[in-house]
């Protein structure tokens, strides 16, 4: 059964959320009308497609698997999840039915899952400091995360970052972080850079709005600025696919 929930505006600046594809974040959305009162829920993805996306063309398996792997969801049991720290983020009616679900362990694993991150272990206190939005942080506490984050993000990728052109498909920004830690390019961010700098300016990437500007990650993954010839006439060729 489904039921009305309430979402913040961090929502959509939190660092997990952003780092989502779009429909695994409608999907984490429709999870909390899913989730009872205690923030546990049946996990049936199949359901989950027929439910909330029925008009998409889209691996839900591989949608839930980006939502686990980021721990914003949690298995335990034999079919259930938990979403952690739900009722610290959520104003539930105080009419709602009690939870028919059986309570997770306080130390229980989520199994392993696909993606780039692994899941953290459940431990009430992982479930108490994570947020239903991501890991949305207030005063003192988000002023730490923030200065956690900002310790291992290198002053070249921040650079790198605030170059890049904004569209739809400047995202995943945490996974565009390790792509750029794993090509070393921290070394070459002033080639890098002036590389962007110079695409921003070409015709490829001026077309129909920007429509051709690949996504950040798709231009690390493949070290696009390699070899790179600075003259505008050879600025398309070297974009090959945006997606």
């Amino acid at each position: 059964m489904a039921r009305i929930r309430t979402i913040k505006p961090e929502f959509f600046s939190s660092e997990d959320i952003v780092s989502l594809s779009p429909l695994a974040r409608i999907l984490y959305v429709a999870l909390w009308c899913e989730a009872d009162r205690e923030g546990r829920l049946v996990w049936k993805p199949a359901t989950f497609k027929l439910r909330y996306l029925p008009g998409d063309s889209c691996d839900v398996h591989a949608l839930c698997d980006e939502i686990l792997a980021r721990g914003l969801v949690r298995l335990y049991g034999d079919g259930y999840a938990l979403i952690p720290s739900f009722g610290a983020h959520q104003h539930i009616n105080p009419r709602e039915t009690s939870s028919q679900l059986p309570a997770p362990a306080d130390d229980f694993q989520a199994p392993p899952v696909s993606g780039t991150r692994q899941p953290r272990v459940g431990t009430r206190e992982t479930r108490e400091s994570d947020a239903q939005g991501g890991r949305e942080g207030k005063g003192k506490e988000g002023e730490n995360d923030a200065s956690r984050r900002a310790s291992v993000e290198p002053s070249g990728f921040s650079r790198f970052w605030s170059t890049w052109p904004s569209n739809d498909r400047k995202q995943a920004k945490g996974k565009c972080l390790e792509a750029w830690k794993k090509a070393g390019a921290e070394k070459e961010v002033d080639s890098i850079c002036a590389h962007v700098d110079h695409l921003k300016g070409s015709e490829e990437w001026q077309r129909q709005g920007g429509q051709f500007i690949p996504a950040p990650l798709v231009y690390l993954n493949q070290r696009r600025w390699e070899g790179a010839d600075m003259t505008a006439a050879s600025a398309g060729a070297e974009l090959g696919p945006y997606v």
